[in-house]
């Protein structure tokens, strides 16, 4: 697992999003225990899905993907 730090704008503290990897091509994101989203190689790219199972985005790069996730992260979702 890896312990991301990141910030989703200047007025708010930083969310760890800790990842796992519980099965081949799938990366899960929870922050506080909970869930967050999650990555799935498929078709040749990255897909990445926020806490709701909504598309976010598709990236070419597992990092890309992951640091995608945090964006759509709030930190209402997470308390």
């Amino acid at each position: 697992m890896t312990a991301v730090d990141i910030r989703i704008n200047e007025a708010t503290q930083p969310v760890d999003v800790v990842w796992s990897t519980p099965d081949n091509n799938l990366w899960v994101a929870t922050v506080d225990g909970e869930f967050a989203g999650m990555v799935e190689f498929a078709d040749g790219h990255f897909v990445v899905t926020d806490h709701t199972g909504s598309t976010v985005t598709s990236e070419s790069s597992i990092p890309a993907a992951q640091a995608a996730l945090p964006t759509r992260v709030s930190l209402a979702q997470c308390a």
